[in-house]
């Protein structure tokens, strides 16, 4: 006799043919059925078995079985699905973090970019003399302030000739 562990049944088949009669007594047909015989590893198991199927309803302790097949199969599936999902979500995730280091790359061109400029101006704008000086950044200020109103309006163009 073969041990097996606590919560396994152990499986017997038999082929059997059920007969049932059409109208006509003289026509028969074999309809094949598979029964199987489930060994339970302890009487308690099978109590357990027993008092679950009346609690939870079934009509029988084999539509418990049923059941609970049924349901393990459906588990099964939804632990495929579930597999599925998260590789998706890992693949957005991977997506999102290469964007963000491109988009890392392009700020750091852009401030690099910047510097240059910046270092361009300082070294080939020529300082006013200090008696010139307050009227200069005035002047600047103003041109500043033109440049704003014209970055601002820039967006707004794009988005009434789309």
């Amino acid at each position: 006799m073969a041990a097996f562990a606590p919560n396994v049944a152990q499986m017997c088949h038999r082929r059997f043919f059920h007969v049932s009669r059409f109208f006509d007594s003289l026509k028969y047909m074999a309809k094949p059925r598979i029964e199987r015989s489930l060994l339970f590893p302890n009487k308690r198991f099978r109590e357990r078995r027993r008092k679950a199927s009346k609690d939870r309803g079934f009509r029988s302790e084999q539509a418990l079985i049923l059941a609970a097949c049924e349901r393990e199969i459906r588990r099964g599936d939804d632990t495929e699905s579930v597999t599925q999902f998260e590789a998706r979500i890992a693949a957005t995730l991977t997506n999102l973090a290469k964007q963000g280091q491109h988009l890392q790359t392009l700020v750091e061109a852009q401030v690099a970019i910047t510097d240059v400029l910046l270092k361009y101006v300082i070294t080939c704008v020529v300082e006013p003399p200090d008696d010139a000086l307050p009227a200069a950044r005035v002047r600047a200020r103003l041109r500043y302030d033109k440049l704003i109103c014209a970055a601002a309006k820039e967006p707004s163009n794009k988005t009434e000739t789309l």
